[in-house]
């Protein structure tokens, strides 16, 4: 099995929160078993704010990223490519001048 299929993922965990608050809406969890569900959901809970913040900081990487590019670029459109060292014949030729 891969890493990834073992990780912890957001919508099961959001599925068991889901049915957990359900089923107390319900009254269908009895006094025995409401330490276990109240533990199962704060498992759950903990599970997808762990995967919460992980992605904010992951988005806030590639904000960062996206605003670098966008200034790069904006930096690139500011400041035209010089004319390279090889071309040293002047575009125009002014009378009498002898490129050569």
């Amino acid at each position: 099995m891969s890493k990834q299929s073992q990780s912890p993922k957001y919508e099961e965990n959001y599925a068991i929160l889901e049915k957990i608050t359900e089923s107390l809406n319900k009254d269908e969890i009895g006094i025995d078993d409401l330490v276990e569900k109240t533990r199962e959901a704060l498992d759950a809970a903990r599970i997808c704010m762990d995967i919460l913040n992980k992605q904010k900081g992951e988005f806030k990487k590639l904000e960062h990223e996206f605003s670098q590019l966008l200034k790069n670029n904006q930096d690139s459109d500011d400041n035209p490519p010089q004319q390279s060292d090889s071309s040293s014949i002047p575009d125009e030729v002014e009378e009498g001048d002898d490129p050569f």
